[in-house]
C-alpha cells in the first residue's frame, strides 16, 4: 500500500504540474476577469495539494504499518457498478446532442443514482430534477449554449 500511495501520488503530481504549466501558458486573467487558464490552474493546484496529502503520509509510514487491502472492490457488485457508470457516461456524451441537455442529464442522473443504490425512487427523482434544472439555469445565466436536441429543449 505504501508503494502504491507513493507512486500514485507522484503520478498525480505530474498531472497537476502539467495542468499548471498549461494553465499559465493560457493565461490566468484577461482584462481583470478570469481567463481560459484560470479553471485549469485551480484544478492543477488542487491536484498538487491532494497528491502531497497522500505522498507525505505514505513516506512517513513504515512498510510493516501499512494497511493491507483485501480486495480492491469491497462489494460483490462494485466492478459491475463502475462499468455501468462508465458506459452511462459515454452514452450521455453521445446522446447529449440528439436528446438535449435537460432530458439527457435527467436520465443520466436517474440511471447513475439507481446503479449506486437500490431503494426508493423519490430521492433519485428529486436529485435528478434538481441537478438538471439548476445546472441548466446556471449555464443559461452564464450564456452557455447547450444542446437542444430533437425536441428543442
Amino acid at each position: 500500500m505504501r508503494r502504491r500511495d507513493v507512486w500514485s501520488s507522484l503520478a498525480w503530481l505530474g498531472v497537476g504540474i502539467a495542468f499548471l504549466v498549461g494553465s499559465l501558458r493560457a493565461g490566468l486573467f484577461r482584462k481583470g476577469i478570469p481567463g481560459p487558464g484560470f479553471l485549469p490552474f485551480v484544478i492543477a493546484m488542487s491536484l498538487i495539494v491532494l497528491s502531497f496529502m497522500i505522498f507525505l503520509p505514505a513516506l512517513s509510514r513504515k512498510k510493516e504499518d501499512a494497511v493491507k487491502i483485501e480486495n480492491f472492490f469491497p462489494e460483490k457488485e462494485s466492478f459491475k457498478k463502475v462499468l455501468l457508470g462508465l458506459m452511462a457516461l459515454f452514452a450521455y456524451g453521445f446522446a447529449l446532442e440528439y436528446t438535449g441537455y435537460l432530458i439527457t442529464t435527467f436520465v443520466f442522473m436517474i440511471f447513475t443514482s439507481r446503479i449506486m443504490e437500490r431503494g426508493k425512487w423519490t430521492g433519485p427523482l428529486i436529485m435528478a430534477v434538481l441537478t438538471a434544472v439548476l445546472s441548466y439555469l446556471l449555464f443559461v445565466s452564464l450564456e452557455v449554449q447547450l444542446p437542444r436536441g430533437v425536441l428543442g429543449i
